[in-house]
């Protein structure tokens, strides 16, 4: 792509583009250039697992496929989606040193023009919500406020090394969530009968009942714990930006970017294997285990985190493992439920993961990555 003199300019200082884009500068760009930026900045192959979460949540509760699944299915999508520009708003500190690419790609677009549209997108998801009943509103509400707060003051999470990851969990749990919430049944208070029970010796619901509500209890924790470790993956490239911004992350309460890499490799392969209790507990049948065969590419990818020599080179790898993510979660949702209604969430996971790469709707490409020459 080329860039103007100006843009050339601002790309060289982190500090003078960070101020220039949060003051309201704005760059020359068309309004179908400002319509795909917007999309690129929304990352839509980041939600990609989200859909699959959602999927696999809603697998749960036996129902149908509906139309009511359908805009479910479409909220969960945009939690991510919306989550990304706003993101994308908030950490223009670190993003013009890891990421200028992206900020030059703000610039275009404008901060007014994104924070409306992400105004925007959160309104049509709470009214969309409320649609769908008192549980799914509560969610979409704790959603909205929590994912909000990932990177923005007083809680900004994004700078607690724990907190920031259980709170990025959230952009697949909440999806997860509305699984469920979409056709609620009675998971929740078969759950809340069968804990009775067992406190206060009381009579427990029926055993298929309590199963397939502490089955769910079960895979929530599993899907927390393991997207806790996609967060801890994905920041290690933000090292070197967030390091000097003065952003307390998972990667940066390391001394170096590789011990933050070893580090992680750890954490993401025991987080996968948390999955085996599930099974051991009689949760979930013993082939849900073959989806672990996905931990040779986990691991392979992960090395190669390690040993990448750059924030660039990193980013590349951080592209990989959402192809590892897609598939794992994809192996993960057909083995749960298999059937026509899997198969089908997996294809329109696919189809949208392979438009979004086709298309270069993304803004964390290696290219964003790079410092802007001149």
């Amino acid at each position: 792509m080329t860039r103007s003199p100006q843009e050339l300019q601002l790309g060289r200082d982190a500090v003078a583009l960070a101020a220039f884009v949060r003051g309201g500068g704005r760059l020359s760009a068309g309004y179908p250039e400002r319509l795909r930026i917007l999309v690129m900045l929304g990352r839509p192959r980041t939600v990609v697992p989200n859909l699959l979460c959602f999927a696999l949540g809603y697998s749960y509760t036996g129902a149908p496929a509906s139309g009511r699944m359908a805009l479910g299915a479409l909220l969960g999508c945009l939690i991510g989606f919306s989550a990304n520009l706003h993101n994308t708003a908030m950490d223009l500190d670190e993003d013009s040193r890891n990421l200028p690419g992206r900020v030059l790609l703000l610039a275009r677009l404008g901060y007014g023009p994104l924070m409306w549209s992400w105004a925007g997108i959160s309104v049509f998801m709470m009214a969309s919500a409320i649609a769908l009943g008192w549980y799914f509103t509560i969610f979409m509400a704790l959603a909205l406020v929590g994912l909000h707060q990932y990177s923005a003051p007083p809680v900004r999470s994004k700078g607690r090394p724990l907190l920031g990851l259980w709170v990025f969990a959230q952009t697949v749990v909440f999806p997860f969530l509305f699984g469920w919430t979409t056709e609620p049944g009675r998971m929740l208070e078969t759950l809340l009968s069968s804990i009775a029970a067992l406190v206060r010796g009381s009579a427990p619901p029926p055993a298929e009942a309590a199963w397939q509500s502490w089955r769910y209890l079960g895979m929530w924790f599993f899907v927390t714990v393991w997207f806790m470790a996609k967060g801890a993956f994905k920041n290690v490239p933000d090292f070197e930006g967030d390091k000097a911004a003065g952003v307390r992350t998972s990667a940066t309460v390391f001394g170096s970017r590789r011990t933050a890499a070893v580090a992680t490799t750890v954490a993401t392969v025991a987080a996968y294997l948390s999955l085996a209790p599930l099974v051991a507990l009689g949760l979930e049948r013993p082939r849900v285990l073959a989806s672990l065969l996905w931990l040779v590419p986990v691991t392979i990818n992960a090395v190669r985190l390690v040993r990448a020599e750059d924030a660039s080179a990193a980013n590349g790898v951080l592209k990989t493992d959402m192809l590892i993510t897609t598939g794992f979660m994809a192996s993960l949702l057909l083995l749960v439920a298999p059937g026509a209604q899997s198969v089908a969430m997996v294809v329109a996971a696919g189809l949208l993961l392979w438009a979004s790469d086709a298309i270069g709707l993304d803004s964390r490409r290696e290219a964003d990555a790079r410092p802007v020459a001149g």
